[in-house]
């Protein structure tokens, strides 16, 4: 299962809709993809694909990072039907929720902060897992990175991503070392949101993106056409095929195909053991399997042996 995170602090230069179109493009040419909205915003889930937040009550991603739901994976996912899919493919999303924007503060009281994503999905059974991730460096970002073995990076021709570039380089330099894990793969950069025919200006920020030393994937210029196929809630693979958007998407999604099997993240690691949190989980179980006969919890401890 190759899982990539799609990545830029800086906000507005296309993460969702790389997000969204390479997954796409991946469940086109049959493979099953899984993708998932970590950005609080849900653009992905709500804007481009059109599909509900989960439901206040319901399994959700922010319940399942927090633990304040244990349930599969499954549980989480929905699909979607409006999209282009290869035999033997599917697209999948785990679609955003109200939970997330109160996640960063929940997330960063956690024993073992940034490994809570990969718990999640450790057991999901797909090719690939593509995470939208939101605009900042944050804890939400950190555990899209702890779990990924590479990222794409959409990145606009101008000074300001350039920047950006630098600053998340060192992040991910950072977090590396502070977890011990293997280094993160750079998949390529994506320029995009630009007009044509590209200025002057641009093609020298372009020129300066290429001295990075990452691959430099297929651009995605700026066109109505990725808004219309938003308003209907579709991919821009499905909505308009041969547009040089969606020719695009089908070339990095290529990349990411190619690069299956060749990096392996570590896994996560065990969180502190703590009693109490064993007795509550045992004691769950209990209550839900034996019928309420035997409910008390001290039940589930050790029995001491009576002095005779």
């Amino acid at each position: 299962m190759q899982i990539t995170s799609v990545v830029n602090q800086k906000g507005g230069v296309g993460k969702t809709s790389l997000s969204v179109g390479a997954a796409a493009a991946l469940a086109e040419c049959g493979r099953r993809v899984l993708l998932i909205d970590l950005d609080p915003q849900g653009h992905a889930t709500t804007e481009l694909l059109g599909l509900p937040e989960a439901a206040p009550d319901a399994p959700s991603l922010a319940r399942a990072l927090t633990k304040t739901w244990k349930g599969p994976v499954e549980d989480l996912i929905v699909s979607h039907r409006r999209s282009n899919v290869g035999a033997g493919g599917a697209f999948d999303v785990i679609p955003t929720s109200p939970g997330m924007f109160d996640l960063v503060r929940r997330l960063d009281q956690f024993r073992v902060p940034g490994w809570q994503l990969a718990r999640v999905i450790q057991f999901a059974n797909y090719d690939h897992i593509i995470i939208d991730c939101p605009p900042a460096l944050d804890v939400l970002t950190n555990n899209a990175l702890m779990a990924t073995h590479g990222i794409l990076v959409p990145v606009q021709p101008d000074r300001t991503s350039i920047r950006a570039l630098r600053l998340m380089r060192e992040q991910i330099s950072y977090l590396e070392k502070a977890v011990n894990r293997s280094p993160i793969a750079y998949y390529g950069l994506v320029p995009g949101l630009y007009r044509r025919p590209i200025s002057g200006y641009a093609a020298a920020a372009l020129q300066e993106l290429h001295g990075f030393g990452i691959p430099v994937l297929p651009h995605l210029p700026l066109g109505v056409v990725m808004n219309e196929a938003a308003a209907r809630g579709m991919p821009v693979t499905t909505f308009a095929p041969e547009t040089v958007q969606a020719v695009a998407f089908r070339q990095i999604a290529q990349t990411l195909d190619s690069v299956v099997g060749q990096h392996h993240a570590p896994p996560p690691p065990d969180e502190e053991f703590v009693f109490e949190d064993f007795i509550a989980d045992v004691s769950e179980a209990r209550d839900a399997n034996d019928n309420g006969a035997r409910r008390k919890l001290y039940d589930l401890l050790p029995k001491r042996p009576r002095p005779r």
